[in-house]
C-alpha cells in the first residue's frame, strides 16, 4: 500500500468529529505501512478548517474554490480524483455519512477503484489487514482485506472508530484545480435547517420514537429528553412516511446508520430494516408495551409497559440528574 489520503468534511467552519476520526485510522494504517498521510479539505473558504488539522496529517491538501462553495458531490469527487492521481496515492479513507458517502462512492467510479463501504473498523494480524463490514444488522461481521496491488476507497461508519491525538507537524499545501463541471447537474436549491445542535450520526445519545408514539404532537416529549441529554431524536421508517418527522431523522437501511453510546426505542417494533441502522449502538433500551416486540431480541435493557407513562418518569429522573452533576 502507498499513501493514504482522508477526504475531511467541514461544517460551520469547523472539522466534523467523524473525520477527526477517520483520521486516527489513517495515522494507524501509515504508521504500520509506512506512509505520508493526506488530509483533503475542498471547499470554499476552508483555509480556517486546514490550519485546524496540522496536527493530523503530513499534509493537507487544500483546495479553495468559489465553485466549491456549494456541495455538489459530483464536483468535489472530480477534485478528490485529480489529487489522487497527482499525489500517486492508493487508498482514500472517508466517513460512511450523507456528505461523505456520494462523494467516496463517485470518486471509486472515476478512478474505477474497489470500494469497501460501511466498515466499523479493523484489525492488524500480522502483515494483513482486516476490515470489519457487518451484514444482516450486524448479525454477521466480515472481515475483508486488501491485496497488496490494489487501490481502494474505504468508508466508515461514524463513531465506529476511536479519536486520537495529533502529533504530525502538517503542512498546508494550496492546490488549484479547474472544475469540471457536469452540465446535465445543477443545483436548483439549498436549504438550511436551523436548531439542530448536533448530527445525529455524531450523537451520543439518541431517543428514537416509532408508530407507538401515536402522534407527531406527541414528539415532543422525545425533543425534551433529547435537550436535556444533548442529544438527538430519531424516527423510525413508518413516522417519516407518515410525514411525522423530517427524513434526516429517519434510522435504518433506508436512513441513517447511527452509533451513539445510548439509543433509546420508544415504541419502535424494531423490525430488520431498523435494527440494521442500530446495531453498533453501545447500549440499546427499548419501551414498548408489545413483549413480543422484536426489538426486545436485541435490547440490552427493556421495558414492558405504556411509554407514556415511563417517559415522563424517564423525563424527570434525568434532570435530576442532570442537576445533580
Amino acid at each position: 500500500m502507498g499513501d493514504i489520503l482522508v477526504f475531511v468534511e467541514h461544517k460551520d467552519e469547523s472539522v466534523r468529529k467523524v473525520s477527526y476520526e477517520v483520521l486516527s485510522a489513517g495515522k494507524e494504517l501509515k504508521n504500520f505501512y509506512s506512509s505520508r498521510l493526506y488530509a483533503a479539505v475542498i471547499g470554499c473558504g476552508v483555509e480556517r478548517i486546514s490550519s485546524e488539522l496540522k496536527k493530523h496529517a503530513d499534509f493537507i491538501l487544500t483546495v479553495d474554490e468559489e465553485e466549491l462553495r456549494d456541495f455538489v458531490s459530483e464536483n468535489y469527487a472530480y477534485v478528490l480524483s485529480q489529487l489522487v492521481q497527482k499525489y500517486k496515492i492508493s487508498v482514500v479513507l472517508g466517513s460512511h455519512t450523507g456528505y461523505g458517502k456520494p462523494v467516496l462512492c463517485t470518486l471509486a467510479a472515476l478512478l474505477d477503484w474497489a470500494i469497501l463501504a460501511d466498515l466499523t473498523g479493523f484489525e492488524i494480524l500480522g502483515e494483513k489487514i482486516l476490515f470489519k463490514k457487518p451484514f444482516f444488522g450486524g448479525r454477521i461481521v466480515s472481515h475483508l482485506s486488501i491485496s497488496g496491488d490494489t487501490n481502494a476507497v474505504l468508508t466508515f461508519r461514524p463513531k465506529s472508530l476511536k479519536t486520537g491525538e495529533g502529533d504530525f507537524s502538517g503542512e498546508i499545501v494550496r492546490e488549484r484545480i479547474e472544475i469540471k463541471k457536469d452540465e446535465r447537474i445543477r443545483l436548483l436549491k439549498s436549504e438550511r435547517k436551523e436548531g439542530k445542535k448536533v448530527d445525529i450520526q455524531e450523537a451520543d445519545f439518541i431517543i428514537c420514537g416509532g408508530r407507538g408514539m401515536k402522534s407527531p404532537e406527541n414528539f415532543r416529549i422525545l425533543e425534551e429528553i433529547a435537550e436535556i441529554m444533548g442529544g438527538r431524536v430519531g424516527a423510525s421508517r413508518s413516522v417519516v412516511d407518515a410525514k411525522w418527522r423530517d427524513y434526516d431523522e429517519q434510522i435504518g437501511k433506508s436512513g441513517k446508520t447511527v452509533s451513539p453510546t445510548i439509543y433509546i426505542g420508544c415504541g419502535v417494533s424494531g423490525a430488520i430494516h431498523h435494527t440494521m441502522g442500530i446495531d453498533t449502538s453501545k447500549t440499546i433500551v427499548a419501551i414498548n408495551i408489545d413483549p413480543n416486540a422484536p426489538i426486545f431480541s436485541i435490547a440490552d435493557y427493556g421495558i414492558v409497559d405504556d411509554l407514556f407513562t415511563i417517559l415522563p418518569l424517564l423525563k424527570e429522573e434525568l434532570k435530576k440528574a442532570k442537576e445533580q452533576t
